[in-house]
């Protein structure tokens, strides 16, 4: 089924493609056959040129036609032609690209649309360039077909057998078995070029049993049968995998081809529904049954399960509740788009996983038809509601302040994340200067206060931090004590970092940093004001990434005027 949508959508794109601009489309797969054919030559005229350079006479195997020329005549014939090939080699890779980028604008104009997403005009160049290579790969697959039924017809009957073959076992095994189900298309192209690769070996392997045997053909025309049967198998893997690229923007291209389609902005794996397939009541038991069983050890045990708001796309999640152990559980499942998410979010729990709170505990990383899953204990009986939602996420940044990360964790972070002080540099200063009512002040105090800032900065303690503390993210157990569930987003900053600075939020530092000395003792030397300069850090990080350069400026102010305080307090 996959096979024949696959050729039907092609052939409509073909269609189109022609129909709209044929003469730039003609000439794309005649640049791209000629392209591929210049440059198969000008890899096999230097190996000719190797041969005559170990060799005191033009070989016997060489054409008739090259023996009429002197040894010294011939290579450099051979070296000037391999030149002027890779040259038209280089030409034409040239026009190819000006024919695609006019060939996508009069798509584009023809198509009579307004603008549908970014890149847009370079996205279709690129697609048009590729499906025109595709053709022009069928094209030189069907030409070398026919040299090689004339050179060697027993390898041509060799290729063709392996390629039924190999087709028909890949039929077979995907109707039958469930090897490919869950993988990806990089699995998939790396298999056939796998094969393609196998099938040049089992090539090779025929044509030395066939010379070994008494066949009369040329030394000559057994190795360019050798190389061309490598380009062959080289291009009907690139040309499976071009067409099956191709179908996997097909939501893209046709609706920048095709007048009767629109573009609904999201990707082909999420409008599949594969991800939320799992959230089929009459599937999610099945696949979720066997997680808790693993976790409780009791295949008899009953559970309910109760499907949660994310507030994140791409994310899928429930509480599972335990008859009768009182334990309830969160499964997340993470779709492809949020797979980094999930690996940084199980790289905390690998080396922070003691439970406390708000962190939870990970209970179970598993994958389920491709996807991440985590499993947590999750005692948090009822969704949060939204007008505690601000109070509930300072709690949450308020109980981080209190854990100290480990130090396998900040050795971690550190060599993967740049850190608070490294996120902010000089190339910042010149665009709020724009922005600044005095901007020759401005860059005098960067210039007399950054390197002093990121010292103070660079030498505080950190804490943990996330900034996914929606109302779904967040709740409260029957204890009330606050749980957050979201950690894909997880960082070390110093302390007090990520604290709002609102005037009404900040004042409330204090009373959590005092909270957090009591668990953490090298937090005792930190003062308000180093932990108020890291907020306002963070806060005027966060501004810059927004581009909201107003509101940093306002920010460095606060920044350097509490950095004097400091330095005027120490000395």
């Amino acid at each position: 089924m996959f096979v024949t949508d696959l050729l039907r959508w092609a052939w409509s794109v073909g269609g189109k493609i022609f129909r709209v601009v044929p003469a730039a489309s003609i000439l794309v797969v005649i640049f791209t056959l000629a392209s591929q054919v210049s440059a198969l030559l000008a890899a096999l005229l230097p190996l000719k040129v190797i041969i005559l350079l170990g060799s005191e006479r033009v070989p016997a195997y060489f054409p008739a036609l090259l023996h009429g020329y002197e040894r010294s005549t011939l290579i450099l014939g051979l070296c000037i032609t391999a030149v002027v090939f890779f040259t038209f080699h280089l030409i034409a890779e040239g026009l190819l690209t000006r024919l695609s980028d006019h060939g996508a604008r009069a798509l584009i104009a023809r198509s009579r649309k307004l603008t549908l997403f970014d890149n847009q005009e370079r996205t279709l160049s690129k697609a048009y360039q590729r499906f025109a290579g595709t053709l022009a790969g069928g094209v030189f697959i069907a030409i070398a077909s026919i040299a090689l039924i004339t050179v060697y017809p027993l390898q041509a009957l060799v290729v063709a057998g392996y390629l039924a073959i190999t087709w028909a076992g890949l039929t077979l095994i995907h109707h039958f078995t469930s090897v490919f189900h869950g993988h990806t298309e990089d699995h998939l192209f790396k298999l056939i070029g796998i094969l393609g690769s196998v099938g040049f070996f089992i090539t090779f392997g025929c044509i030395v049993a066939d010379i070994l045997l008494g066949s009369d053909v040329s030394v000559f025309w057994a190795l360019f049968t050798l190389l061309l049967v490598r380009q062959v198998l080289r291009r009907c893997a690139s040309f499976v995998t071009d067409l099956i690229s191709l179908y996997g923007q097909r939501l893209q291209l046709n609706a920048l081809l095709f007048q009767g389609h629109v573009y609904s902005g999201k990707a082909n794996g999420e409008a599949s529904g594969s991800l939320w397939s799992l959230a089929d009541p009459q599937k999610t038991h099945t696949w979720i049954s066997p997680l808790i069983q693993r976790l409780i050890g009791n295949i008899e045990t009953e559970f309910e399960l109760h499907i949660l708001q994310s507030g994140m796309a791409d994310l899928v999640q429930w509480r599972v509740e335990v008859a009768g152990s009182g334990q309830s559980y969160l499964v997340k499942v993470f779709g492809k788009s949020r797979a980094a998410l999930a690996r940084h979010e199980a790289s905390l729990f690998t080396v922070m996983n003691e439970g406390s709170a708000p962190l939870g505990q990970l209970c179970l990383v598993e994958e389920v038809d491709g996807f991440h899953c985590h499993v947590f204990l999750w005692p948090v009986p009822s969704v949060l509601d939204p007008a505690l939602a601000k109070r509930a996420s300072m709690q949450v940044t308020s109980g981080l302040l209190a854990l100290s990360p480990s130090s396998s964790l900040v050795d971690m972070f550190s060599r993967s994340r740049p850190m608070l002080w490294q996120r902010i540099d000089l190339e910042v200063l010149p665009r709020l200067e724009l922005f600044a009512h005095d901007s020759r002040d401005l860059a005098k105090k960067w210039n007399g206060s950054w390197a002093a800032i990121r010292s103070r900065l660079q030498n505080m303690p950190l804490t943990l931090m996330t900034t996914d503390l929606s109302p779904d993210a967040i709740g409260y157990d029957g204890d009330g004590v606050i749980w957050a569930c979201q950690w894909g987003r997880w960082s070390l900053e110093p302390v007090g970092a990520g604290w709002p600075v609102s005037e009404k939020t900040l004042p409330f530092l204090e009373f959590a940093l005092i909270e957090a000395q009591r668990s953490r003792p090298e937090l005792r030397h930190v003062e308000l004001d180093d932990a108020k300069l890291a907020a306002y850090a963070f806060a005027f990080e966060k501004a810059c990434q927004r581009q909201n350069y107003r509101t940093a400026v306002e920010l460095l102010d606060l920044i350097f005027a509490l950095s004097v305080s400091l330095d005027t307090c120490r000395q």
